[in-house]
């Protein structure tokens, strides 16, 4: 009966952890989180006690209009963010410059409520982008991409296939952590899409693996879910009016570390899509 005294701290850190696997695997639960159990205690607040351990949780919608500061800050120029960012992104000619324009950068909500800008790390040494969704909780903590669990699943998975975590270079689609880890939102992409384009001329990639389904529907423009889309080699097509990158290059999606943290009978379909990443790599 002492449970409710630290129940608010325990909910909230269960809550970000199972949310944060789910919100960067790209794909959504087939079952309820553990929390839910737990959470079904806090049900006066939001009177449906399904939406804690449904799917759609996962959108938090009433938590994310609690940011309403930031949509007062941008609104009326939430249409003219991607205007900007393409502005911004093409005055940009190298991928220092990039960072900076997209530290500036005040035209996605998200900013308003993330603690840091989440932009890059690694190199381009062995020629492999690696673009995954968004920032999550850890990310965003220390302004890195892919430095919890899920990043650390991640950097094993490209070690044992020859290449180091300083080998290869990360990003995200978006910069910044969207509020409870919801899922990216069309306007959060569309304000960050630009930067994503300029960060892949410049840094020229030889191949792009596409973690999740945020990005690999976003760079391929497609609407497949991932579970098909994994494994199939596609073209990423530059921007139009880009004129650093005269050819397409060829991306390959994967599952997200995240999910295969939830779900690890899919590794073995992930160790099929390494191979045929290394084994294009020794093609040359």
């Amino acid at each position: 009966m002492t449970k409710p005294e630290p129940q608010d701290a325990a909910i909230n850190d269960a809550a970000r952890s199972l949310i944060e696997w789910w919100s960067d695997a790209g794909v959504e639960p087939v079952a309820p989180p553990p929390s839910a159990r737990v959470k079904s205690a806090s049900a006066p607040e939001r009177r449906d006690t399904r939406a804690p351990g449904a799917p759609e949780k996962l959108s938090a919608p009433r938590p994310q209009r609690v940011a309403a500061p930031s949509a007062s800050r941008t609104s009326g120029g939430e249409e003219d963010a991607p205007r900007d960012a393409r502005r911004l992104a093409a005055a940009a000619s190298t991928i220092a410059e990039l960072k900076t324009a997209v530290e500036g950068f005040e035209g996605c909500t998200l900013k308003a409520t993330a603690q840091n800008t989440v932009f890059a790390r690694g190199s381009m040494k062995s020629g492999v982008m690696i673009i995954g969704e968004a920032p999550g909780f850890d990310e965003d903590r220390q302004g890195l991409p892919f430095v919890g669990r899920s990043g650390q699943l991640l950097d094993r998975m490209f070690a044992s296939i020859g290449l180091d975590r300083e080998d290869i270079y990360v990003t995200n689609m978006l910069f910044w952590r969207p509020p409870k880890n919801r899922d990216p939102s069309q306007s959060d992409l569309a304000a960050c899409m630009a930067f994503v384009e300029r960060h892949i001329a410049l840094a020229q990639p030889r191949i792009l693996v596409l973690a999740g389904k945020t990005s690999a529907q976003a760079i391929l423009n497609s609407s497949e879910g991932i579970m098909r889309m994994r494994g199939k080699w596609g073209a990423y097509t530059p921007a139009a009016g880009d004129e650093s990158q005269a050819q397409t290059i060829p991306a390959l999606p994967i599952f997200h570390p995240a999910f295969l943290l939830r779900k690890p009978d899919f590794k073995r379909q992930t160790w099929r899509d390494l191979l045929s990443l290394r084994k294009r790599l020794e093609e040359g």
